[in-house]
């Protein structure tokens, strides 16, 4: 491992039934599962290319398919069965990983499907020199699209709207030094249609674009702009008149 350090990664999952819902102006609700699915997947292939950086990957979910998938691949299982949210999964993997003498933790949203081993590799790096926050912003709504920081529990997990902020301030008033992950590849999450297009312009080698692709999304998008552009319209019209 990079440094001897006990890194531990950590990928929250949400029930795939329950994941995406702002997409469903374009995908259904099966499709909906299947993409947080797939995605899941996309995140969990570069993980595994990263024993020299992992002490382990942990995933904390109340998804049963998401379990299964998880032991297939050998990596470790947390269950969610409270689902009380991302910030208290997160505090729980937390408990696991000190029980098992982790010294750093870093947390992998599971909907960034573009994401590769090099990004593990850097938020690794950055964190080597203890105790130091690492951290890069999702540039949509202010979030936080990988958090690393060693030693655990240095800064408490504070995800949502606008938590990359959150955790920065709680770092710097914690005096423990702050490092921005400034890498094209953390810096979309898929939240919105509009991720959707911005993911298919990375043309990625993933099974994200390959679905995404394949059920012509981007004509999904196109059709709805333009029924919102005609309802507007039609709007306007009858304001006027």
């Amino acid at each position: 491992m990079i440094a001897g350090d006990r890194i531990w990664a950590v990928v929250p999952v949400k029930r795939f039934s329950a994941a995406k819902a702002r997409l469903a102006s374009v995908l259904n609700t099966g499709e909906r599962s299947e993409l947080a699915r797939i995605m899941f997947e996309d995140v969990l292939d570069p993980l595994e290319q990263c024993h020299d950086i992992f002490a382990g990957v942990l995933v904390i979910t109340s998804d049963p398919e998401a379990a299964a998938l998880v032991r297939r691949r050998g990596a470790t299982v947390l269950s969610d069965m409270a689902d009380h949210g991302i910030n208290a999964a997160i505090t729980r993997a937390v408990q696991y990983i000190q029980a098992h003498a982790g010294d750093g933790l870093m947390v992998v949203p599971s909907d960034i499907p573009q994401i590769t081993r090099n990004a593990f590799v850097q938020a690794a790096a950055a964190i080597a020199t203890a105790p130091t926050l690492a951290i890069a912003a999702a540039v949509d709504d202010g979030g936080t699209n990988l958090f690393a920081c060693q030693p655990i529990g240095a800064v408490p997990p504070l995800f949502g709207p606008c938590s990359f902020d959150r955790h920065r301030r709680a770092a710097i008033q914690a005096e423990i030094a702050v490092q921005v992950l400034r890498l094209l590849e953390l810096s979309l999450d898929i939240d919105r249609p509009e991720n959707l297009l911005t993911f298919l312009t990375l043309e990625s080698s993933t099974r994200t674009h390959e679905f995404l692709s394949r059920i012509d999304v981007v004509e999904r998008i196109e059709r709805c702009r333009d029924a919102a552009n005609g309802a507007l319209d039609r709007t306007i019209v009858r304001v006027s008149g």
